[in-house]
Order: structure tokens, then sequence, then C-alpha cells
């Protein structure tokens, strides 16, 4: 390989890192403005996040129900078609009432806290792995917030999925634009 072929590379991997590194940058911001925007109004955003999950459950629920019929001659043919229906149902519910909906999955996010919280500290305590401590304290953290929700329960249910798909936006966005500063000291570093 001569050495002009090698530069030329270098040259290209060097704009595609660019390129990969402005994409980067601009879908950390626009994910951190989401975010922000999901958490100042959650009460909106929590609304907005029911209608699309209960809107992929739907179509997916209704593609499932076709697919069984394609595939009658399958064992478990009446579980896949109860189940396609049973996904089907439940997202039609959400689209057609998105408040209630919010409010049944913010008690049963709380229950999932807790339960989650308390295993996560249980078997961390057990197992004493190293730095075991954080991972304690993280079920605590869990298990609190889930009985804050629960306690909170049905007001919770107004703004918390919001604040939650907000704050996720945020920290995504954040681990976007820090990568893209990653690569530019990585390209930066071996030229």
């Amino acid at each position: 390989m001569s050495s002009h072929t090698l530069a030329a590379t270098r040259s290209e991997i060097g704009e595609n890192i660019a390129s990969v590194r402005g994409w980067l940058y601009f879908i950390g911001i626009a994910s951190m403005v989401l975010g922000t925007a999901a958490i100042i109004y959650s009460g909106t955003s929590t609304i907005a996040s029911v209608v699309v999950l209960g809107s992929i459950l739907m179509v997916f629920g209704g593609l499932q129900v076709v697919h069984a019929f394609q595939v009658r001659q399958w064992s478990g043919f009446f579980l896949y078609l109860l189940d396609g229906i049973i996904r089907a149902t439940i997202g039609t519910l959400l689209v057609i009432y998105p408040g209630t909906g919010a409010l049944s999955l913010t008690l049963v996010l709380s229950f999932y806290f807790v339960a989650g919280g308390i295993f996560k500290a249980t078997a961390s305590g057990m197992l004493r792995f190293p730095n075991w401590g954080w991972s304690v304290f993280s079920g605590v953290i869990s298990l609190v917030l889930g009985v804050m929700l629960a306690m909170q329960w049905p007001a919770s249910g107004a703004w918390f999925i919001g604040f939650a798909v907000g704050v996720d936006l945020v920290f995504y966005g954040w681990a976007l634009l820090m990568f893209a500063a990653a690569i530019k000291n990585l390209v930066a570093s071996k030229a």
C-alpha cells in the first residue's frame, strides 16, 4: 500500500468521523431540548407517551393476529393469537383512554420499582461483589421512588411518565454529546 493511498484513506476516515460527530452533536442537542420540554410539560408528554405506546401495541398486536392466521399449523396457534388480541386491545384502550392508561402504567411502574429495588438491594447485599454498596444504594433509591410514586398515586400518574421520558432524553442527549467529544479527542490523538 503506497503512502498516497494510506493518506487518502486516513483523510476519508477523518471526514466520515467528522460527519458522524456532527450528527451526534445534532441528535444530542435535539434530545436534550426535547427532554427539557418533556420535563417542563410533563402532563402533555405523559399523554403523548401513552398514546405512542398504545399505538405501537395496537399496530403490532394487529400484525401478530394477522400473522397468527398465516401460521395456523403451529401448535401454539391459539396462545399466539390470544397474545396478539390482548396486545391490540390494550394498545387500543391506551389510545382511547390515555389518562387512565397513564394512571395504570404509573401504578404498575411504582410496584416494579419497589420489587426491583428490594431484589437489587437484597441480592447485592448477599453476593457482595466489588463495589456492591453502590448497587445496594441504587436498589434503595428504586424502592424509595416506588413507594413515593405509590403514595402520590393517582396524582403522580398525571406527570410521572412524561417526566421520566424527559429525564431519559436529557441524559441520552448528554451521553451522545460526550461520545461525540470522545471521538473528537480520539481522532485528534491519532493524528
